[in-house]
């Protein structure tokens, strides 16, 4: 008998091959495991765009098992197999190799995220000189059998979904709610509109007597999975605590439903005693905490 053993490799993403790949791989790794360890396909969409140039993938005999994604310079997440936990090691190094020859000067931080509750890979990033800091991010789920409030709008108000005309207004509100600065834009929501998880039905606002928005939200839902993030959402601060956020959620949840969704999730939860009031009382009551390990390079 020959035993052959293959060899995992890896090699720098390239968007035009590895992108419907990587989508596929997301989604079949949430179907066999039902956990957030990896992201899900919304996510990557959104974000693949941006940091092409630092994903790398590991491939077992040309099968793709694992790959490493930046959110930004010197923040990584790894999507794995569940089953190959053996490459988590070799991937945390190349992230600090590639790391600190990119992005490396003095004082710089590299970050890795991980979900909360894997010993396995915990004793590794220890192992290889990682500090756990804290809470980086929060997961929001929503039972899909949930009940439905019925939230009313204030008087005066009205649900609408987004057109192109909006666009420039609704970024100026997600930068006055969120801070993301000038460069959240027009095009940067132009560009959200044409990706897969995009539907218009399901982009949403509310506004005002004088037509103005106050409220918005997106339910983004992966075509093939039927996944959906929730992101973004938010009101006007002189528009809070009206019941306005409350009733446009719903809304959306009502919409939703024809579409038959896998998951509803909000990837990027605020921890704030408002927000988290907010999704207790529209059903996001799992809460699942991701953590954030450092070390100095």
């Amino acid at each position: 008998m020959i035993l052959v053993f293959m060899v995992v490799a890896s090699r720098a993403y390239c968007n035009e091959q590895d992108h419907p790949r990587v989508m596929e791989f997301l989604r079949a790794t949430y179907a066999e495991t039902g956990r957030l360890d990896n992201w899900l396909p919304p996510r990557f969409e959104n974000n693949s765009r941006s940091m092409d140039h630092g994903i790398r993938v590991w491939e077992d005999d040309g099968a793709l098992v694992g790959l490493v994604v930046p959110d930004s310079p010197l923040l990584y997440f790894v999507q794995l197999l569940p089953d190959c936990m053996h490459i988590y090691p070799e991937m945390v190094r190349w992230i600090e190799e590639y790391s600190r020859a990119t992005w490396g000067k003095e004082d710089a931080v590299l970050k890795i995220i991980e979900m909360e509750g894997n010993p396995e890979k915990e004793n590794v990033l220890y192992d290889q000189g990682f500090e756990r800091i804290g809470v980086y991010g929060i997961f929001r789920i929503r039972a899909l059998d949930a009940q439905i409030p019925d939230y009313r709008l204030p008087e005066g108000f009205k649900i609408r979904s987004v057109t192109s005309d909006d666009f420039d207004e609704i970024s100026r509100c997600i930068r006055q709610v969120f801070g993301h600065g000038e460069w959240f834009n027009r095009e940067i929501l132009e560009s959200l509109a044409a990706a897969s998880f995009h539907i218009d039905d399901l982009d949403l606002v509310v506004v005002n007597s004088e037509n103005k928005i106050v409220s918005f939200c997106t339910f983004r839902l992966d075509p093939l999975s039927r996944v959906t993030e929730l992101d973004p959402m938010g009101t006007l601060e002189e528009y809070r605590n009206r019941g306005i956020g409350r009733a446009l959620l719903c809304e959306g949840f009502r919409r939703l439903r024809k579409y038959n969704p896998s998951l509803l999730y909000i990837g990027g939860a605020a921890n704030t005693p408002p927000a988290n009031r907010l999704y207790e009382l529209t059903g996001f009551t799992q809460r699942i905490d991701l953590i954030r390990w450092e070390k100095s390079l």
